[in-house]
Formats: C-alpha cells, sequence, structure tokens
C-alpha cells in the first residue's frame, strides 16, 4: 500500500511539471478517497476536447470541495475568488477577508501580508489596527512573503508608519523579497 503524502507529492510534481499522464494514473484512487489535495490537483487540469465553460465549472467545483475538505491551497484559491468575484462566484470582500485571516493564522505569508495589509490601513473587513497589523506584516516577511518584504522596503523608502527613511534597510528587505520570489514587483529596480 502506497503512503498518501508521497503520492500526494508525486502528484504536486507531476502537477508542476505538467506529466499529465502520470497523474491520470495517480490522481484517480485518491480522488475516490476524498484525499484534498488529490481533488485541487485534479481539478486543476483538463482534456483538450473539454468545453471552457466545462473546465471552469469542474474546477470551482472541485476548489470548493478540496477546500470544504480541509486544503488551505485550495481555501485560498476560494478566496481569491470571492475577492474578485470570479467564476460566476459573486465577489464578497467580507468572506474572501475571513478565509485570507484563517489562512494567516494558520502560517500562509502571503495570507498574512493580505490580513496585515487590511489591519494596518484599515480598508478590509476588520477594524484598523496599525500595530497589529505591522507585527503581523513582519512576521509574514519572515515566514517567506515576497510582498510583505516589498512592503517594509516601501516603508523605509517613504518613513511611514514609524520606520526610519533608510535606504540600506530598504535595499535588504527589498533583495530579501526578490530572493523569495524573483517576479515581485519591484518599484525600486
Amino acid at each position: 500500500m502506497s503512503d498518501r503524502h508521497s503520492d500526494i507529492d508525486q502528484a504536486e510534481r507531476a502537477f508542476q511539471e505538467g506529466d499529465f499522464d502520470l497523474l491520470k494514473i495517480i490522481l484517480p484512487p485518491l480522488v475516490e478517497k476524498n484525499i484534498p489535495a488529490a481533488i485541487r490537483i485534479n481539478s486543476s487540469f483538463f482534456a483538450p476536447d473539454i468545453p471552457e465553460d466545462e473546465c471552469e465549472r469542474m474546477y470551482v467545483e472541485g476548489m470548493f470541495k478540496a477546500a470544504e475538505l480541509g486544503d488551505l491551497k485550495a481555501k485560498y484559491q476560494v478566496g481569491v475568488f470571492y475577492d474578485l468575484g470570479e467564476y460566476g462566484i459573486p465577489q464578497d470582500k467580507y468572506r474572501a477577508s475571513h478565509i485570507f485571516k484563517e489562512l494567516a493564522e494558520k502560517g500562509n505569508s502571503h495570507c498574512m501580508w493580505i490580513y496585515a495589509c487590511e489591519l494596518i490601513w484599515g480598508n478590509g473587513s476588520f477594524q484598523k489596527s496599525t500595530e497589529a497589523g505591522l507585527n503581523i506584516l513582519h512576521n509574514a516577511a519572515l515566514a517567506g512573503s515576497a510582498d510583505a518584504c516589498m512592503t517594509i522596503a516601501r516603508f523605509h523608502n517613504d518613513g511611514e508608519f514609524g520606520f526610519e527613511k533608510n535606504y540600506l534597510l530598504r535595499e535588504k528587505y527589498r533583495q530579501l523579497a526578490l530572493q523569495y520570489d524573483d517576479t515581485t514587483y519591484d518599484p525600486y529596480a
């Protein structure tokens, strides 16, 4: 009997590498067992002959099901659906904010950044709390959020929110952001 985690790891790698033939072999038994990550992965690729609207329907249904079963990557995607109002899902910023907050509390660095920004600027579903937001922002940067690092770089560039105007610290956080994710928007390049 195979180890479920190694099967999921193998499926994640196959998906990243575009090995859809392997996915067609290893995913069906995992999906049948309602393994959340398998459902998420399975809902993310389709045969070329399936119409686009059917692919979108299957994708959304798969993400919601995987999220309900506890897959955090799928839950994030559901939050994005609500945040942007995508795929026929009505835009619901309140619901999206609460999903992102929940994921932030579970250690998702990108969601920590989103939640921190909502608190810092008070422009989301939660009461403004700059101090709490700055603490979460710092933790998001430590946890690997490139966006959090670039936000801190901006604060050092502009001297905002009690951060000293310091170009060396701006560069430190800018470089860390690019180390975490070299596709991050860099306004200081």
